[in-house]
């Protein structure tokens, strides 16, 4: 212990000794772990730490479809036949209306099996969870809060439980409240509700919108639960052959983490490789530093060896400097962490789980910790290999100004490739990911957004319970917005662009389905007459809905382009009659109309078909107002809320946002990726041109004799600045060979977030590695003209 101090006290006088040094070393391996501990506290939070269920890792999801949910039907029957699991459980979400305490608002409502507690292995804070009973039919009106919902709502006053609170225009008795740490199935969830399981009820009863989660038994896999859903949907599809809806025979199992995170894992773990990377080029730079500062302490060093010091006592004493150097490193790293660890929790999607508890904890700690003791020894090897009890006589010999020891030099040469070759890749993978953004800003969405504000209008059922009276609302509601001054035109849609997605499966008259294949499926929407004029999608055949469309007349529907020509080929569709699942059994719709199509799930991937129904023929209770704006759409938001208060003071208005921004929320995750992607690029290329810097520099420090010599014999000083930026450049082209490998590998991970640009674009290849280039001969050149025009006499008086 005293040896450890005493190597502390020293390392430390060294640093204090050499400011410059220390701050550029500090300062560079804080910017690495910081950035570091900065995405390790997003991936920890929402990938790693375990989710706050019992026996988390046997917890799955599972689907019997690609993208429909599951019914009731099936539930029933999966229970009794997948003997891999001890019990499954289902769930399904949706806004639901809070009124009779003031404004009225919508709230996040889960609907759930009474099963759902026991199966993820939670119990209630207070009261009671959910219970059978609660699921039959005319006994479902309970509900259990949460645990934030509690406090916003009742100030967490002890006697809540009991209460009642009105849903969607129904009283409902609180039963229990949910321990603060339970958000499933994300953190927007404020209140869940039971599940009503009514075989008599047939759409209902077989309506895909259900989730499942099941706790796989004891010793059951993965593959082994897989194999005996593949099997039973097999089964189910036979079972429900010629009724409403069918079922496909793709199954799938996966954990449930992976389930609740989806798409964001692949971003995040590319970000966590990125910044992996970023604190590997820090190190190869403080490497260089390093090993410079040892230049000028071999004398040093082989004065103590003379002396008596063994090699293991010299090299304990590197490492500890090296480690103090990155703690110090690491500390500021780590107030940096806490500076930017909320910017980009607050740009992940807000129902991840975890992402609300995104911060500097215990693990970030001491994930800050074992990195920066890990650099420490990564970048202390190099000066302690530097060490050897080998070159003592040699180096008390040298003068100033003599050949740099060979292995030391390897050892430069060796860290200057890296650096180029990693320099590479980043630079590489910020080119494509601002390419494929680039694209993927320019894709039609095909409506126009510009001018367009959205509004979530939500009239509880219960004071709207005919078809009949919801249509008359919606048509009061649409024609007293539009005398509003500045309003251009104005039209409803039960979901809006980016805004969700209901995929019904579709049949098509006089188009029987081979018995080996799945139902196709179709992106379904309801619509009022004015929403193709308000989001200006273009008429293509047909025509559009009109007034005349009404209960009482034939079912009609407009579809899109891809659906024409992706079920219909080179024939029109106009007069033919489809059916989906959406519709009552048997029923079919009469195709009227061909419109453009639209991207309203994502702005990249293939065109979906889309069929789209009256709202006056199919009446959903919430729907979407859309208003087009003469201006400024914001400016309308007050007096459009008071015009629907003034039709019915107990409607929620929520999710009020412009198209425009819709948009661009929808392609949030790829701008972020590219926009960290460049800096960190910004950043390698920075590190690599100092890193350039540095091995140069000291190279010709080591070579003033020679250089000096070979000038006072004829050589051209410009000759001398030539050979110096060749060695760099042979340098920098073997970096750049070896991050060509690299960069093939880096294709396999960037494929999947990527729009439309091949991962291995000649053009952004060739201009990555003539930037980097650039960027290292313009570095090599400074301390080559230095060389170039040394003092002969200068360098003999060191002598």
């Amino acid at each position: 212990m005293e040896t450890l101090l005493q190597d502390l006290r020293f390392a430390l006088r060294g640093l204090i000794r050499n400011p410059g040094f220390s701050v550029i070393a500090i300062t560079s391996i804080g910017l690495g772990i910081g950035v570091n501990s900065a995405i390790f506290s997003n991936v920890y939070q929402v990938l790693m730490r375990p989710l706050p269920f019992a026996d988390a890792h046997r917890l799955v999801e599972v689907r019997t479809e690609p993208e429909a949910g599951t019914s009731k039907a099936t539930l029933v029957r999966l229970w009794d036949w997948l003997p891999s699991f001890d019990d499954l459980a289902a769930w399904r979400t949706r806004e639901i209306s809070l009124t009779g305490v003031g404004t009225p608002e919508q709230l996040s409502a889960v609907h759930i099996t009474s099963n759902l507690y026991y199966v993820l292995g939670v119990e209630a804070q207070q009261g009671r969870a959910l219970m059978f009973e609660d699921g039959e039919s005319g006994e479902d009106r309970v509900v259990v809060i949460s645990h934030g919902l509690w406090q916003r709502l009742y100030g967490g006053e002890r006697d809540v439980v009991g209460r009642t609170m009105a849903l969607d225009g129904n009283s409902h008795t609180i039963v229990g409240i949910m321990p603060e740490s339970f958000d499933f199935p994300s953190p927007e969830a404020e209140l869940w509700l039971p599940v009503t399981i009514d075989v008599t009820d047939q759409a209902d009863y077989l309506a895909r919108d259900l989730r499942v989660v099941g706790r796989l038994a004891e010793n059951a896999t993965l593959e082994r639960a897989r194999t005996e859903l593949l099997r039973v949907s097999v089964e189910l599809r036979t079972m429900f052959e010629g009724y409403v809806p069918t079922f496909g025979n793709l199954a799938t199992v996966k954990p449930l983490r992976d389930s609740l995170v989806g798409e964001t894992k692949a971003a995040l773990l590319v970000l966590f490789g990125a910044v992996g990377f970023v604190l590997l080029m820090v190190c190869a730079n403080v490497a260089n530093l390093l090993l410079t500062r040892g230049a000028t302490r071999r004398k040093e060093m082989a004065v103590r060896t003379a002396l008596g010091a063994v090699r293991g006592r010299i090299v304990r004493q590197l490492l500890t400097e090296s480690v103090v150097l990155a703690l110090l490193g690491g500390g500021l790293g780590l107030l940096l962490a806490s500076w930017t660890t909320g910017l980009l929790a607050a740009s992940l999607p807000s129902d991840l789980p975890g992402v609300a508890d995104v911060g500097i904890g215990r693990e970030v700690l001491a994930f800050t910790l074992g990195v920066s003791v890990l650099a420490g020894v990564l970048f202390g090897l190099a000066p302690a290999m530097q060490s050897r009890s080998d070159v003592v006589e040699t180096t008390l010999r040298e003068k100033q100004g003599g050949h740099a020891l060979g292995p030391t030099r390897v050892i430069f040469n060796v860290l200057m490739v890296s650096e180029v070759a990693m320099a590479l890749i980043f630079i590489m993978g910020a080119g494509l990911m601002i390419q494929s953004f680039r694209k993927l800003s320019q894709v039609d969405p095909g409506f126009d957004a510009a001018g367009v504000l959205a509004l979530r209008l939500s009239p509880a059922p219960a004071r709207y319970p005919t078809p009949r009276e919801r249509t008359e609302y919606w048509d009061r509601v649409l024609r007293d917005v539009a005398l509003i001054r500045g309003v251009d035109s104005v039209a409803a849609s039960h979901l809006v662009p980016f805004g969700g997605n209901w995929a019904p499966e579709l049949t098509i008259q006089d188009q029987p389905l081979a018995s080996d294949r799945s139902p196709p499926q179709v992106d379904w929407r309801v619509v009022t007459t004015g929403y193709f004029t308000t989001m200006r999608i273009p008429i293509l055949a047909g025509g559009f809905f009109t007034d005349r469309d009404r209960s009482s007349t034939k079912s009609v529907a407009v579809v899109s382009n891809t659906f024409a020509r992706r079920h219909f080929g080179g024939e029109t569709p106009l007069g033919r009659r489809v059916r989906t699942t959406m519709e009552p059994s048997g029923a079919g719709v009469t195709i009227v109309g061909i419109v453009g199509d639209t991207r309203d799930q994502s702005m990249s991937g293939d065109l979906r078909a889309q069929i789209y129904r009256p709202h006056s023929q199919w009446q959903p209770t919430s729907m979407s107002l859309l208003v087009r704006s003469k201006g400024d759409p914001t400016l309308l938001v007050s007096p459009i809320r008071d015009a629907v208060w003034d039709i019915d003071s107990e409607v929620p208005v929520s999710d009020v946002k412009t198209m425009d921004e819709a948009v661009a929320e929808s392609m949030e995750q790829p701008r972020l990726l590219a926009e960290l992607l460049v800096l960190f690029g910004a950043l390698a290329l920075v590190l690599g041109a100092v890193g350039v810097y540095g091995v140069i520099s000291y190279g010709v420090g080591q070579r003033s004799t020679e250089l000096d010599v070979r000038i006072a014999f004829g050589a051209g000083r410009g000759a001398i600045l030539r050979q110096i930026m060749f060695e760099a450049f042979r340098l920098i082209l073997v970096g750049l060979v070896v991050g060509v490998a690299g960069v093939v590998a880096l294709t396999r991970v960037l494929t999947s977030q990527l729009y439309q640009i091949e991962p291995t674009d000649p053009m952004i290849l060739t201009g990555g590695g003539v930037a980097l280039c650039a960027v290292g001969l313009v570095a090599s050149y400074l301390p080559g003209r230095k060389a170039s025009r040394l003092d002969l006499l200068e360098v003999l008086r060191g002598e």
